[in-house]
C-alpha cells in the first residue's frame, strides 16, 4: 500500500469540501438576491427603506455595578447599510468567502507538504543528514517520540523548514522529477511562481485587510505580476493591490493545489516504487 495515500486523500477531501462549501454559498446567496429583489418590485416597496445596522456592545471589566446587573456599553464605529447598498452586500460576502477558500486551500496544501515529507523521511530515513536529526533530538518537544512514529519526522519537519519555500526545495531534492511538470505542464503556469504569488494572496486575506502592500511587491518578476492580475481580482490603489477575489478564482485556485500536490504525490510514488493512479478516470 502506499503510505502517501494518506496525506493526499485528506487534501482532496478538504479541498473539496471547500469547494462544495464556496459554490453552495453562491448558489444561496444568488437567489436570495433574485428573491428578494422580485418580491420588493412585485410589492412596489421602497428599497431605500430595507437597512441594516449593528453596533458591538461590550462591558468594562473592571466595573462592578451596585446591582449586580453587568451593563453594557456601546462601542464607536458601529455599522450600517440600506438600500441598494444592502444588496451589493452579497458581493462582499462572496469576495471575502473566496479570499478565505483560498487561504484555506494554502494551509491545506502546506499541510500536505508537510506530511508527504514526513512519510518520505520515515520510509527511508537516508533522506536527512544525521547530524542535524541529532541537534533536532537534542531540542525537539515531544521527547517520548522516535525515528519509529511518523510524528518524530513531522515535528523535524516543523523544526527544520521554516517556510514553504524551503521545504520544496527539500522535496525537490529527494525527488527531482517533480521540477518536470512545475515549470512544464498542460497549464502552461510556472508553478513556483503561482506559488509565490498566492502566498502574498493568502498572506492579505489572513492579515492585512485583502490588501498585498507595496513592499511585498516591490521584488516580483514580470511573471508574477502577470499571474496576480490574471488569477485574482483586484485593483491597484497607491501602488497596493485590493483584492476582491470571485468565486471563478478561487475554484481555480482549488484545482491547481489539487494538480500541484497531484504532481509532488505522483512523482515521490513513482521514485519509492509505489502505484500511484487514484484519480478517478472515465472508462469507455
Amino acid at each position: 500500500m502506499n503510505p502517501l495515500n494518506t496525506p493526499a486523500y485528506n487534501l482532496f477531501y478538504h479541498l473539496n469540501a471547500l469547494n462544495g462549501l464556496l459554490f453552495t454559498l453562491d448558489g444561496q446567496l444568488t437567489s436570495f438576491d433574485k428573491l428578494y429583489r422580485d418580491s420588493i418590485s412585485e410589492a412596489s416597496f421602497d428599497i431605500s427603506r430595507i437597512f441594516s445596522v449593528s453596533t458591538l456592545a461590550i462591558r468594562d471589566l473592571t466595573e462592578w455595578p451596585e446591582s449586580g446587573v453587568a451593563i453594557y456599553h456601546y462601542t464607536p464605529g458601529g455599522f450600517s447599510t440600506k438600500g441598494e447598498e444592502y444588496l451589493k452586500l452579497i458581493k462582499v460576502f462572496l469576495a471575502r468567502e473566496s479570499a478565505w477558500t483560498v487561504s484555506q486551500a494554502y494551509e491545506t496544501f502546506e499541510t500536505f507538504l508537510k506530511d508527504v515529507s514526513a512519510i518520505s523521511i520515515l520510509e527511508n530515513q537516508g533522506l536527512v543528514d544525521a547530524n542535524h536529526v541529532k541537534k533536532f533530538e537534542v531540542n525537539k518537544r515531544s521527547k517520548n517520540l522516535t525515528k519509529t512514529d511518523f510524528a518524530f519526522w513531522r515535528e523535524y519537519i516543523e523544526y527544520s523548514y521554516k517556510n514553504n519555500k524551503e521545504l520544496l526545495k527539500f522535496i525537490r531534492i529527494i525527488c527531482p522529477d517533480i521540477s518536470k511538470g512545475e515549470k512544464k505542464n498542460n497549464r502552461a503556469i510556472d508553478l513556483t511562481e503561482w506559488f509565490a504569488v498566492v502566498g502574498e494572496v493568502r498572506n492579505s486575506a489572513t492579515h492585512s485587510d485583502f490588501i498585498i502592500r507595496a513592499h511585498k511587491m516591490k521584488y516580483w518578476s514580470q511573471k508574477q505580476g502577470d499571474i496576480l492580475n490574471k488569477y485574482f481580482s483586484g485593483i491597484y490603489e497607491n501602488q497596493e493591490y485590493k483584492l476582491n477575489i470571485t468565486i471563478k478564482d478561487a475554484a481555480f485556485c482549488l484545482e491547481l493545489f489539487s494538480e500541484y500536490a497531484f504532481q509532488i504525490y505522483k512523482f515521490l510514488s513513482i521514485s519509492r516504487g509505489y502505484d500511484w493512479n487514484i484519480l478517478q478516470k472515465e472508462k469507455g
